[in-house]
């Protein structure tokens, strides 16, 4: 019913109405199922990370959490360059500098669709024509990334339910397809 109504709302423009709708879905979930609603947690989790190889211990740093430094060349390596500083990096394990033109990056990425239990916070509606136009396109961005990521959560529940009798269901389900009942 709520996911209907998120719909229907979501397609008439009814956007806090859309928004409630998948509040009330997310609160039909156990607790341990339920979805968080954080911009900066979601933005922490899906960034793109750099990851930088130490060419001493072969360890991988974030490179935006390293410390990055401009070395000046010697005479004959600055004039072989053409350059007179050259960047290197301290890696985090071993503390040792890393030439950034011989290291070896490698470019992090979460694969979409991507179900993590995160959704980032609903876009707010700027006043002005240009804010509607664009409101509606991050909001529809939004609410089906949310929609996706709370059926994603209902379907893990689904699949994780066992129920404890699950004799007595198949026993029901013969008495109802026409079976004998054991009375």
């Amino acid at each position: 019913m709520y996911r209907r109504e998120a719909i229907s709302s979501w397609k008439s423009g009814k956007y806090v109405a859309s928004i409630g709708a998948l509040h009330s879905l997310l609160g039909l979930l156990p607790s341990a199922y339920r979805l968080t609603i954080s911009s900066e947690e979601y933005d922490n989790i899906t960034k793109q990370n750099l990851i930088a190889i130490c060419q001493q211990c072969n360890s991988e740093n974030n490179y935006s959490l390293t410390r990055k430094d401009k070395l000046i060349l010697q005479s004959i390596s600055g004039f072989i360059s053409g350059e007179q500083t050259e960047q290197v990096w301290t890696c985090n394990e071993c503390s040792k500098y890393n030439q950034v033109t011989k290291t070896k990056f490698i470019q992090k990425v979460i694969k979409q669709p991507c179900f993590i239990k995160v959704i980032p916070d609903p876009p707010a509606r700027k006043d002005g024509m240009l804010g509607r136009t664009q409101f509606h396109i991050k909001f529809s961005n939004w609410f089906w990334l949310a929609l996706s990521s709370i059926e994603a959560q209902m379907g893990r529940y689904r699949e994780e339910y066992q129920p404890k009798d699950a004799d007595m269901f198949d026993i029901e389900a013969e008495i109802q397809d026409g079976g004998e009942s054991l009375e």
